[in-house]
């Protein structure tokens, strides 16, 4: 199944289960650069405006003991629109593996895709 929010970040996509309200949403995706993942959402916090997803397989998992992703968003001052922040909570399985750094660049293109398909619905 592809997605239609970002198609070339996610070309698989499969939803296993979501309950938005409870913290049991499964998803696994196939990211474009060759990446997997099973993540679970662990929050979300309608006031707060925030999700928290905790990853439980795929290719983060063969470096890190745990890695958690939280999407906060903020609005900005003038009123238009919100400021997006991205944190990643993660161990290292040992010293020689390096800080997720490629990711970065795969969040700022995802969160422009959210950007202008969250445009196209309103």
């Amino acid at each position: 199944m592809s997605t239609t929010l970002a198609p070339k970040k996610y070309k698989d996509a499969i939803y296993m289960k979501v309950n938005l309200e409870l913290p049991a949403s499964l998803s696994a995706g196939d990211m474009c650069m060759a990446k997997t993942a099973k993540q679970v959402v662990e929050v979300m916090d309608h006031e707060k405006k925030s999700i928290t997803f905790k990853m439980l397989e795929g290719d983060l998992m063969e470096e890190y003991k745990s890695f958690v992703i939280t999407i906060q968003t903020s609005p900005k001052s003038d009123g238009k629109g919100s400021i997006v922040h991205w944190t990643l909570d993660y161990e290292k399985l040992h010293e020689g593996i390096g800080h997720p750094e490629s990711l970065l660049q795969f969040f700022i293109e995802l969160t422009a895709d959210m950007a202008a398909h969250l445009r196209k619905e309103t």
